[in-house]
Formats: C-alpha cells, structure tokens, sequence
C-alpha cells in the first residue's frame, strides 16, 4: 500500500501557505519601506542640524546646501531625491516651521508610495503625501 497525500490535501496545504503569505508579505512591505525611510530621516537630521547651525549665524536658513558647512549628500542617495532647502526661516521666531525636505524617489520605489518627509526648525519630523497611508508605514520619529 503506497503512503502519499491525497489531491485534497495537496489543495489544503496551498491553501494554508496562500493565507499565510497574505498575512506576512504586506508586513514584510512595510518593515523594508520603513528601513528606506531611514535614509531619509538620517538626512533630515544632518541638514536640519546644519540649518540651525547656519541661522545661529545669519539669522535666516540656507536656501542652497552649499551654502551650509557639509557636503552635499545627493550623490549618494538611494531611496529620495536631492533635499529642498526652505530659505529665509527664522528659527527662534517660527520654530515649526520646515528648513528641509526630502522626496521618496520613483526609482526604488514599486509600490508608487511617493511622500515628502521635512523637518521643522525645532527637529520634529514631518511626512506628507503618498498612497495608502504611506506616511503610517514610516512615522518619522519626534523629538
């Protein structure tokens, strides 16, 4: 008597993995666009920094990168694009507003969830646009 799985059980086993997949692969999706996002943040903070740094001098943000004291880090960008400098914020008198942002790229981005990260003069991250909640999936950190 041959020992081998039946066409129904066969058919339950694909089912089970079906419903797993479903339940991991949109999880798997957020967890690596959450670690892209990193990118994004980790910039921010460096230019955000060297904003503050430069307005503590000349009272006003840089409109340029190469106005501040780095290097412009746009070269060597995977996931956005080259950061928007916002010009002409005075950081004591409007500490909430945006010295900096950063776009989601569409060139390692499949899913089409293109969104602006910022960050306010006094460090606290923004994030706008993007489909279905992109902005959920990476909830930028608050100081």
């Amino acid at each position: 008597m041959k020992k081998c799985f039946t066409l129904m059980e066969l058919v339950i086993i694909i089912v089970i993995i079906g419903i797993l997949a479903m339940i991991a692969l949109p999880q798997f999706f957020r967890v690596v666009e959450r670690g892209h996002a990193a990118e994004g943040v980790t910039l921010l903070s460096y230019i955000g920094n060297a904003q503050l740094r430069f307005a503590a001098e000349h009272s006003t943000t840089a409109g340029v990168i190469t106005d501040l004291d780095i290097t412009d880090p746009s070269p060597s960008l995977k996931f956005f694009n080259a950061p928007i400098l916002v010009a002409g914020v005075d950081p004591q008198n409007n500490p909430g507003a945006v010295v900096a942002t950063v776009t989601r790229n569409a060139n390692q981005n499949q899913a089409g969830n293109n969104y602006v990260l910022g960050i306010q003069a006094n460090g606290i991250f923004t994030c706008a646009g993007g489909l279905a909640g992109a902005c959920q999936l990476v909830r930028p950190r608050e100081n």
